[in-house]
């Protein structure tokens, strides 16, 4: 009778333990917190104030390669209380180019409020920088936000910009300096004809 409890505390431990180590380490935690409280989840977040309302987007996976699917989903809620939004969301996804119009490669599509959520599913087919445009109006109130992300690794669009500046530079250094030993040659030779 004396080992009773100690017995019951080992079965307990045994037992009972695994249900508790079992749970799900994220259960209840919104899809925009992953980042701030699970660093080590690939999410890529967004957070902007959009008048009376805070928009926060969420993309799956945090890093997407030329060619496949994202998931974009979209939460938009009342600053004053965390009510969601119930209105009609509308995302468009342009390519941006350094020259020329930047296309539009997905959209513009709308989504209804689905279990507190907006979502999106574009697909990427070039290595690129994209620009995530989300759009919804409040009371004839409309708001547009930009939201800018890159696929695989595209560079910035500087230093191609540079790279291109720096090529120019050269060149026109190479013909200044043509310029310069044709004018001396042609003085060479005059100087031969006078003589």
């Amino acid at each position: 009778m004396r080992r009773l409890p100690a017995v019951a505390l080992a079965l307990f431990i045994v037992v009972g333990a695994p249900g508790v180590v079992g749970a799900h380490h994220i259960l209840g935690v919104p899809h925009y917190a992953y980042d701030e409280r699970y660093p080590q989840t690939p999410v890529l977040t967004y957070r902007v104030e959009a008048g009376r309302f805070e928009l926060r987007m969420t993309g799956y996976p945090g890093k997407i390669d030329p060619g496949n699917r994202a998931t974009f989903h979209v939460y938009v809620t009342r600053l004053d209380g965390g009510a969601p939004f119930d209105g009609i969301v509308t995302m468009t996804v342009f390519e941006e180019r350094l020259l020329g119009e930047d296309p539009v490669v997905y959209g513009p599509m709308e989504a209804e409020l689905d279990e507190r959520v907006f979502k999106f599913h574009p697909r990427f087919e070039n290595e690129a920088t994209y620009l995530l445009r989300v759009h919804f109006e409040h009371e004839g109130e409309p708001w547009t936000i930009d939201l800018p992300m890159a696929v695989g690794e595209p560079g910035s669009p500087w230093s191609v910009l540079l790279s291109v500046a720096v090529g120019l530079g050269l060149f026109l250094v190479v013909i200044r300096a043509v310029r310069i030993k044709q004018r001396r040659a042609a003085a060479a030779a005059d100087r031969m004809v006078s003589a």
